[in-house]
């Protein structure tokens, strides 16, 4: 893979031309086939001889000694068991399956990325230990060999900072285990509720949309040690911890001399031409006279003293009005989005129980809004699970069908960072911003000035980085969110933001990034409406965000991505418009497990293929909604689509180009897969040049679809959206042109993407 040489190299200047609109190609039917299949025996990874039976039966033993007093105390209860799997046995195809079946245990979803776990009680761990030592068929021989040990979901797992941590908030968060059968999930809730009541604890339930509640005790401070260490011991429970506290804080210079009124609406366009982003944040302040016609409606759950209106009020400015307030700044756009200013946050911060009931129903309240604006977080994300914030913003996106824009977060603390990096620091995307269906946003500095930490396109020291759980790429992108000045403050290299007095101050933050990412995702969607073959939806919206961010963009390396994601998109028009050196077709493939979607020979323009052989640029983006489960831990997502631009030979066979068959993370164990090749990963992002060509003759696009160890069929189709832009590597601005004459020398249905052209200035 090609990488640019500094984070700072120029882009390429390839301006959009607005009559080379995106085109859109339909499924088809006739575009899935059955690939050939040919199963094979399980492979036996160790040999399974009766020293490692006994060795890990003696794994088990001690892991039942450690349960034993729990599972006393809570005879109803099932205990939970780690099975960790070795580096090779991680796929599913290895999975002890069979060893779970026979055993009479049952599955209780994943720990860590080679950790799965199960539940059993006294008579289930005896039949376990006897299949470990006497079960000779060659699968469960197999199963054995993928076991490394066999260990207990220890106190330390459920609760690894100790009992005082749970008083660090008000509240506690409580998460039980869930289990294959509902009804032992139930009965593991229903329990844990009755003890909590029989020890007279003050508890709530906080509604999950695609899950069982959590349980909030609402005072941690009420309830004594003495039960806390009782409630930890229960065997049913998975994970126990303080209520995260999310906040949204501005960092400000001093306020510019001279306030810049910002343009009403209606002096650009009718207000009935502009989107309108919903903004859950502080509020916008009724000082700030100028943001008056460009707020819509509000919504109100947080009153002063509560807010001060600070951080919601710049960061509406940054929605409506970034360009103007930023003195036209090429980057930032010059046509502003209308907003519903939801006050939803407290300038102290809130909870993540009341700000997920507060964030439903403001959505369900204006279901025309599909653009939601976060800039808030927490601490940083974890390695191996996605936080509850990330979570049920996933649900929340599901069932209503919006799109969050959120905040990567702010790294603040000391040792600054450097650029390029040096080190390693606590500087990972902050919660919920691991969320796998929002478009996450980070920051990148857009004036060089005397004294900023970072020059024009470099990431400046506080935007966090990737990747988020189980590298997951985060952010999806970047935008200007402004520059620090040392030792750390505002000045002329950040960006200009409306305070609650009408007045125009320097700031930066992640929190100013993101809205003007709200702001593109809003023009776009709204350029879509009006098509009856392919509403807007989020997934779309967000692939051509995420594209546009790479025709922008150079190629980073992988180390460079975990900071800029795609890159930064330079505006509406890159969502749905080619340049006049590359052709563009998106592509909304129905997927199936065992089945393989195809579509060629794909229309390449004549200019790109010199004496057989392709040479130009790939460049790929896909984006898919896989079903997602809270309790699987690092197997959160539960499917992953498998993409590939090649040829195919005489014979039909694929021969992979973007991303090429000998490239890492494309083969070899599954934990090199996920780290390197994005696998389970939501977003593919796929790049490849070839200056001096590479032979085919016919070409393909091809996508699969593959789930996890016990994830139910699917009952309706994945939907993938995939958009591949074939592009000139010398600057040919005939490409789009002949690209199209290549795709109506096809048979393929297309018409072009955009329903209307968006204003952008």
């Amino acid at each position: 893979m090609a990488t640019r040489k500094s984070s700072g190299s120029p882009r390429p200047n390839r301006p959009t031309n607005a009559d080379n609109p995106f085109i859109h190609v339909p499924f088809a039917r006739q575009d899935l086939s059955i690939p050939g299949t040919g199963g094979s025996a399980k492979k036996i990874h160790v040999p399974v001889d009766d020293e490692y039976r006994y060795s890990l039966v003696n794994t088990l033993d001690l892991a039942a000694a450690d349960l034993a007093d729990d599972l006393k105390k809570f005879p109803h209860a099932l205990g939970p068991l780690v099975f960790t799997l070795r580096e090779e046995a991680v796929a599913k195809s290895h999975r002890p399956l069979k060893l779970v079946e026979e055993s009479g245990i049952q599955p209780a979803g994943h720990g860590n990325i080679n950790e799965m776990l199960v539940a059993a009680n006294a008579a289930s761990l005896e039949v376990l230990r006897s299949v470990i030592l006497t079960r000779s068929i060659h699968e469960i021989k197999a199963n054995l060999s993928a076991i490394e040990t066999i260990s207990a979901w220890s106190s330390l797992r459920k609760n690894p900072h100790g009992i005082q941590s749970l008083r660090k908030t008000n509240a506690i968060l409580i998460d039980i285990f869930q289990y294959f059968s509902e009804e032992l999930t139930k009965r593991n809730f229903d329990y844990l509720k009755k003890w909590l009541e029989k020890k007279n604890i003050e508890f709530s339930s906080l509604t999950r949309i695609q899950s069982i509640p959590l349980l909030r005790i609402d005072d941690s401070h009420q309830v004594a040690d003495s039960d806390l260490i009782e409630l930890i011991s229960y065997p049913g429970l998975r994970h126990i911890y303080a209520e995260p506290q999310y906040s949204a804080k501005v960092t400000s210079g001093e306020v510019v001399p001279k306030a810049v009124a910002l343009p009403a609406p209606n002096a650009d366009a009718d207000t009935q031409t502009l989107p309108i982003v919903g903004v859950f944040d502080t509020g916008v302040s009724s000082k700030a006279t100028s943001l008056k016609p460009w707020v819509a409606s509000k919504d109100v759950y947080v009153l002063p003293p509560d807010t001060n209106f600070e951080h919601g009020t710049m960061v509406a400015s940054m929605i409506t009005s970034s360009g103007h307030m930023n003195d036209g700044h090429s980057w930032l756009p010059g046509m502003g989005c209308l907003i519903h200013d939801v006050c939803g946050l407290e300038a102290a911060g809130a909870g993540v129980g009341i700000l997920i009931e507060r964030i439903k129903e403001a959505v369900e309240k204006k279901p025309d809004i599909k653009i939601w604006n976060l800039s808030l977080g927490a601490t940083q994300c974890s390695n191996d699970e996605f936080s509850e914030f990330a979570k049920e913003l996933d649900s929340i996106s599901d069932k209503f069908g919006v799109l969050f824009v959120v905040a990567s977060g702010n790294y603040l603390d000391l040792p600054r960072r450097a650029w390029p990096p040096i080190g390693s620091l606590a500087d990972r995307v902050s919660s919920p911003g691991e969320s796998v269906r929002a478009l996450t946003v980070g920051s990148v500095t857009h004036l060089t000035a005397f004294g900023s930490y970072t020059s024009t396109g470099e990431p400046p020291p506080y935007s966090r980085r990737g990747p988020g759980p189980v590298f997951t790429p985060k952010p999806d992108i970047v935008h200007a969110g402004g520059g620090v000045h040392k030792p750390w403050d505002a000045g002329v290299a950040s960006v200009k933001a409306l305070t609650p007095n009408d007045q125009i101050a320097h700031t930066f933050g992640t929190s100013f990034a993101a809205p003007i990412a709200s702001n593109l995702a809003a023009h776009t969607w709204f350029a879509l409406e009006g098509r009856a073959d392919l509403p807007p939806h989020p997934s779309l919206v967000k692939a051509l965000m995420i594209h546009a961010a790479q025709l922008s963009s150079p190629d980073y390396s992988p180390n460079e991505r975990r900071y800029f994601g795609a890159g930064r998109p330079d505006n509406v028009l890159r969502t749905l418009y080619d340049s006049d050196d590359s052709f563009t077709l998106v592509f909304e493939a129905q997927l199936y497990p065992s089945m393989r979607w195809r579509k060629t020979p794909y229309p390449i323009p004549a200019s790109l293929i010199e004496n057989g052989k392709f040479r130009g640029e790939v460049i790929i983006t896909a984006t898919y909604n896989p079903p997602l489960d809270g309790n699987a831990g690092s197997e959160y997502v539960r499917a992953n689509v498998e993409l590939g631009f090649g040829v195919l030979s005489a014979n039909g066979d694929f021969h992979g180009r973007v991303p090429g068959e000998s490239e890492i993370g494309t083969s070899g164990y599954e934990m090199a897969q996920v780290e390197h090749g994005g696998k389970w990963a939501p977003v593919k992002i796929h790049r490849k040049r070839f200056p001096n060509g590479t032979e085919g003759t016919q070409w393909a696009l091809q996508a699969g679809v593959n789930l996890r160890a016990f994830q139910p069929s699917l009952v309706d189709p994945l939907i993938a959206t995939i958009v591949v832009t074939l592009r000139s590597v010398d600057g040919n601005n005939n490409i789009h042109a002949e690209g199209v004459r290549a795709l109506n020398n096809t048979s393929w249905a297309h018409t072009v993407l955009p329903y209307r052209i968006p204003i952008i200035s």
